[in-house]
């Protein structure tokens, strides 16, 4: 089995990939602030936006592949704070990146949707970017790094829910909590996304790894929908009264950061070279059901602790 390290362990991405992955390869888990425990994995607390400390975790751990998905990706944080979106997404971004290079090490690179402006939608790998706020520039500016100092690495733009390790919540998580206490909430009309279930995301980004996959990708979702109707196909899903779910435009939030709307991604490249098709919305959203019935959840937040 190859070794496999992934950064941003307690993450929604990177914990769903540590459960996940467990019986496929060796893992190491890099965590910051929020701590956990996985049984058969490697889980270290280190701060990797710091020079340093990604080279000597990579001569430590000797990883095949990096799987980077430690991320600043509160728009509003970032916004407010652009010194320190910058240090998290992009400065982190080239540490991890030239340490895998400096140890031969394999990369995967996250990053997403909102480089893009939302003008039209349905972009392609060569799509020119024109990212609107400062999260989405940190998010640009680490694509840019990585591909300088890893020429081989992976860089995957991608839109995800699923379920947390720790209490902040995901798109799907929000809807939900919302609606199963009978309160109303909002969905975006005119913001689109192509958005894809971690788990489905994870298995993409497993395959990538077994087929030595470089260069840019978009992996998302394989259908393209409003934020509104994914609250609603949700609460369809669950069984759940949509009518709660108030449909809005994000122009009347008073939000900082700006929005880009139309950010839908074309996903034929990655279909084409893993022979696989990419999961719609409510593909995705059953098995975010079968998941928290199957017991998946408990089991993945048992597993969370604070760090001292």
């Amino acid at each position: 089995m190859a070794t496999v390290l992934v950064t941003g362990a307690s993450g929604l991405l990177g914990a769903n990939l540590i459960f996940d992955a467990l019986e496929r390869h060796d893992l190491v888990g890099v965590y910051h602030q929020h701590a956990m425990e996985v049984e058969g994995a490697a889980l270290v607390s280190a701060d990797l936006s710091q020079a340093g400390v990604a080279r000597k975790l990579m001569q430590t751990y000797e990883p095949d592949w990096v799987i980077h998905t430690a991320a600043a990706t509160n728009l509003e944080f970032c916004e407010a704070d652009p010194e320190m979106a910058f240090r998290l997404n992009r400065d982190m971004a080239r540490f991890v990146a030239e340490a895998a290079q400096a140890v031969g090490t394999g990369l995967i690179h996250i990053s997403t949707d909102a480089v893009f402006d939302g003008q039209r939608g349905n972009y392609v790998e060569t799509d020119a970017v024109n990212p609107l706020s400062v999260y989405a520039r940190s998010k640009w500016e680490a694509e840019q790094v990585v591909a300088d100092a890893h020429p081989t690495a992976a860089i995957v733009r991608t839109n995800f829910f699923g379920w947390n390790l720790q209490p902040k919540q995901s798109l799907a998580e929000m809807f939900l909590r919302h609606l199963e206490n009978g309160e109303r909430c909002r969905g975006f009309t005119d913001v689109s996304v192509t958005t894809i279930l971690a788990n489905d995301l994870v298995q993409l980004i497993l395959k990538m790894i077994e087929q030595g996959l470089t260069g840019m990708y978009h992996v998302g979702g394989g259908e393209c929908a409003s934020k509104y109707d994914f609250g609603m196909r949700l609460a369809e899903t669950f069984g759940l009264d949509g009518s709660l779910i108030e449909p809005v435009s994000v122009e009347q939030m008073n939000f900082k950061a700006k929005r880009a709307k139309q950010l839908c991604l074309q996903g034929a490249k990655i279909e084409r070279e893993l022979g696989v098709e990419l999961p719609g919305v409510d593909s995705g959203l059953r098995r975010f059901l079968e998941l928290r019935a199957n017991g998946y959840v408990d089991r993945l937040k048992m597993h969370s602790r604070r760090a001292a």
